[in-house]
């Protein structure tokens, strides 16, 4: 028989020629059409079950041989077809995905519904910011996680982490915001506190004062096995802040969003810091991450003030708690989460002010 990779009909035909045969003879001998010997020889048609068995039959080749050289041939033909190649290149990429656990596809559809199938794995490697499937290994391999902050608590997922991250650039990176100025700081801040202050609209205001001060702003729920709270981290020429609302109190939103903001200013617009990702979750292990923890606290309630208020007071009932707060227009809420912060005795007492901690 000839080569595996050769249209039976080229066998065919040094088969008759060496028995002398015409292709009028061989159709009449084996009982089919002059057309259909034809055209196989000529490889415009595929060698049939029939044709093999009618062949065997006078004593030319035997039927499995044909039929396993057909085979053969248009295994052959399928791999070398482009599309085909394609299409079967997304199939193994899409199951190694699924296999080896490498995205967490339950929350790529949830954001991206779109996404079902082998055919959209392209999307998936535009989402990360890859050309192939190898590149996409290589990025969730070496996927920077310097700043993350591990939890004591929560075993995180790594895939998870690098999934939740790079929805956050990619959902970033279409984000339109102002030209950024590393200035405005105690603009945006004394912004930020009256929104807070008032607790109306919180996010939705938060996003436009951020945006007009050239900060992206956007709110990402995660995947499980995902402990953290926020990135910081430079899109373009813009900086990100990404939230997850982990707790959906405001004391915590708050915290958090300036927390993200010294990011921003004291970090982010220092060349070092400019290719990190800050990541924040409920441990402080570092000198940047206890740095952007002071600013947070000592931003939110001015350090002197709240020294005069525990040097006034030697109990935070929510009326003591209400009353400093009106009178430094500071949202009640902020003030107690603090006080429960430093006086975890407080955390569990009774107090009205537990209603109102949400976002309004």
């Amino acid at each position: 028989m000839a080569l595996k990779h050769s249209h039976p009909g080229k066998e065919l035909l040094k088969m008759m020629k060496d028995a002398g045969l015409t292709q009028r003879e061989l159709a009449s001998k084996i009982g089919v059409a002059h057309s259909l010997i034809h055209s196989i020889l000529k490889g415009s048609r595929p060698m049939n079950v029939n044709t093999a068995l009618a062949l065997e039959s006078a004593n030319i080749g035997k039927a499995n041989d044909w039929m396993n050289l057909q085979t053969q041939f248009s295994l052959y033909s399928a791999k070398a077809d482009g599309a085909i190649s394609r299409k079967n290149e997304l199939i193994r990429g899409w199951n190694q995905i699924l296999d080896e656990d490498l995205v967490p596809i339950s929350f790529i559809k949830k954001h991206y519904p779109e996404i079902n199938s082998p055919e959209d794995l392209p999307k998936i490697h535009d989402i990360y910011g890859v050309e192939n499937q190898k590149d996409l290994i290589t990025k969730i391999d070496k996927f920077p996680l310097r700043f993350f902050r591990k939890s004591s608590k929560f075993q995180e997922k790594k895939v998870n982490v690098v999934a939740w991250s790079v929805v956050a650039e990619y959902e970033a990176f279409k984000a339109d915001v102002s030209k950024f100025s590393a200035t405005t700081e105690s603009e945006l801040l004394l912004q930020l506190k009256k929104v807070l202050h008032k607790n109306k609209n919180t996010l939705n205001k938060t996003k436009k004062i951020l945006a007009d001060h050239g900060i992206k702003f956007l709110i990402l729920d995660r995947p499980s096995k995902t402990p953290v709270e926020g990135k910081s981290f430079m899109s373009g020429n813009n900086p990100a802040i990404v939230m997850t609302l982990k707790y959906k109190r405001l004391d915590n939103f708050a915290f958090g969003l300036f927390h993200e903001i010294c990011h921003v200013y004291r970090h982010l617009t220092k060349d070092r810091y400019r290719d990190y990702n800050f990541y924040s979750s409920n441990l402080s292990e570092n000198k940047l991450e206890k740095e952007a923890d002071s600013f947070a606290t000592n931003n939110l309630i001015d350090k002197d003030l709240w020294l005069d208020f525990l040097y006034e007071n030697e109990t935070f009932e929510d009326s003591v708690i209400r009353e400093f707060a009106d009178k430094n227009k500071i949202n009640a809420c902020i003030v107690r989460g603090r006080v429960c912060y430093e006086f975890p005795q407080y955390y569990r007492k009774r107090s009205e002010l537990n209603a109102e901690n949400f976002l309004g």
